[in-house]
């Protein structure tokens, strides 16, 4: 139960590996491969934000799932520590779940710092473990409690105050997210940014000046994109702007000129900052923005 909304959840346990590669699906993107940390099925905030990829994804599911079998998800997480020669060092928990969300009903976060901090600081690997989240100071609280690891990484997804309001009325409000973000990073924790989804109609300005003022060690940016089935999963007409997807595994996204002049108020704005990557771009808007695409430095990569 989230404390924020009150989202009811199935605990249970997971039957299958926790720990897999992701290798990315849509074709002609500039994309790292990772790994991924399947802690839970589907959202702990509530509404889901329109947009969410996950609506076509556990379509099935009456309740988001979270599981409970720790012990073999932590031995799991162990043994990848313990591997070299691995295609990525970044293993993201937060591609099939907000990584933060479910800590009253499992919690879970107190126990991965620490094997970080033992199996990953202690030993100099460079595996990392990715949380991505669109939580504030109450979901980022078990965290913050805690002395900075090196190991661990916090992202957080930001957006226009007016496109959360309406888009994303479930998670904290973007003034809370960059306040958890500055507090994070005061403390001396590793804070990664997302503008993402950038949205038409809306202006991106606060956004910037705030990720500016931040100084995250790296920001991706993305726009509003779909795979094919997930438009169906949205009735508010939020997708009708994007062009149809260019093949069978492709996404539906906004013409390439509208995605541009999106990403452009940003990347002039914030060059020098930090390492600028995007989220599932094609590589000519990698060029086009002067950006490194071979570096794939955006929110996934090591």
């Amino acid at each position: 139960m989230s404390k924020r909304n009150g989202t009811r959840c199935l605990a249970r346990e997971r039957k299958t590996k926790f720990v897999e590669i992701f290798r990315t699906t849509p074709t002609n993107t500039v994309c790292p491969n990772f790994y991924v940390l399947s802690h839970a099925n589907g959202c702990a905030f509530q509404p889901q934000c329109s947009y969410c990829y996950l609506k076509s994804s556990f379509w099935h599911l009456d309740a988001p799932h979270v599981f409970t079998n720790v012990g073999t998800m932590l031995d799991e997480v162990r043994a990848w520590i313990g591997q070299d020669e691995l295609e990525s060092y970044v293993l993201n928990m937060g591609n099939l779940s907000d990584s933060l969300g479910f800590e009253e009903a499992r919690p879970l976060m107190g126990r991965l710092i620490a094997l970080f901090r033992d199996e990953a600081e202690a030993k100099a690997r460079k595996h990392a473990l990715l949380l991505v989240t669109k939580g504030g100071i109450e979901e980022c609280q078990p965290i913050l409690d805690q002395e900075p690891c090196p190991n661990v990484i916090i992202s957080f997804s930001f957006n226009s105050r007016q496109a959360a309001r309406r888009h994303e009325r479930g998670a904290a409000p973007p003034a809370e997210r960059f306040e958890a973000a500055r507090r994070l990073n005061a403390q001396g924790w590793r804070v990664r940014g997302r503008i993402d989804p950038m949205l038409l109609g809306f202006d991106y300005a606060w956004v910037i000046e705030q990720v500016r003022r931040l100084a995250p060690e790296r920001l991706t940016l993305g726009t509003l994109r779909a795979e094919p089935s997930l438009p169906r999963f949205v009735g508010d007409g939020l997708f009708t702007a994007l062009e149809k997807p260019q093949g069978e595994k492709c996404l539906a996204r906004y013409p390439r000129e509208e995605r541009l002049a999106l990403y452009r108020q940003a990347v002039e704005a914030l060059a020098g900052l930090c390492p600028i990557g995007l989220c599932e771009e094609t590589p000519d808007v990698w060029d086009a923005l002067g950006l490194d695409k071979e570096a794939k430095c955006c929110n996934c990569g090591s």
